[in-house]
């Protein structure tokens, strides 16, 4: 039996983009893993501090070398997801389907707007950051990946949807479509460590090798430190 309470997409996530799932982990559980990244992650990990990224951050190839529970999570993500989302995929490039982000307010970090290169991405939170919330404006834009791109709505005439990270909660988003990032608030005064694992899924087999890790909302490219993050 895997460490993951079963979940399962709602029709309501095609057309919303999104859709969030709480207590699929227990507390203890993910006090116990955000333990482990924590004192993995301080002893060695990418620390990305450029063009509106603040984080540190680890991926997959060497997150499941130390961990390998992580990659069973990131099999029992994709078993559920891909019971609603057809010809789902895990993918072949670990960098791209695992990663692991530790952020801290005290110390500036946040995500800034961006695109991920993958379709979908599931974020599993494993502690509680109020301050440092997941924003997302969904399916803002169709998916580049199948042609010239096209933008649905500005982002600045919408409220972004906030979704905050609590122990166990797990938000999954059309990934290259929604723009999404981590926006730290301002006058908060928490400094609670915000740990993530992010897993990313597409519906074919493609190579990563030639594009960033997330794109802007424009077409500039991103630097070669920034492109080591995702959110």
């Amino acid at each position: 039996m895997g460490a993951l309470k079963g979940f399962q997409l709602s029709e309501q996530f095609f057309d919303r983009g999104y859709e969030v799932f709480d207590d699929l982990l227990p507390a203890d559980h993910c006090a116990a893993l955000a333990r482990k990244l924590r004192a993995a992650m301080e002893k060695d990990c990418i620390t990305v501090d450029n063009d509106g990224v603040h984080i540190k951050t680890r991926n997959g190839q060497v997150l499941i070398a130390e961990l390998p529970e992580i990659e069973q999570l990131y099999r029992e993500v994709h078993a559920h997801l891909a019971a609603g989302i057809a010809h789902l995929l895990m993918l072949d490039d670990l960098p791209v389907a695992i990663s692991a982000n530790y952020l801290r307010r005290d110390q500036g970090h946040s995500f800034r707007y961006h695109f991920d290169r993958n379709e979908y991405t599931a974020v599993l939170y494993l502690t509680d950051s109020p301050d440092l919330p997941l924003c997302i404006h969904p399916k803002i834009r169709t998916d580049p990946a199948l042609g010239e791109s096209a933008w649905q709505y500005e982002k600045d005439a919408r409220v972004p949807v906030r979704i905050d990270p609590s122990p166990g909660r797990l938000v999954c988003f059309h990934a290259r479509t929604s723009l999404h990032g981590v926006i730290s608030n301002p006058d908060a005064t928490s400094t609670t460590d915000r740990i993530s694992l992010q897993f990313g899924f597409d519906t074919r087999r493609r190579s990563f090798d030639d594009q960033p890790y997330y794109g802007r909302a424009t077409a500039a490219p991103a630097s070669a430190d920034a492109q080591k993050g995702r959110s």
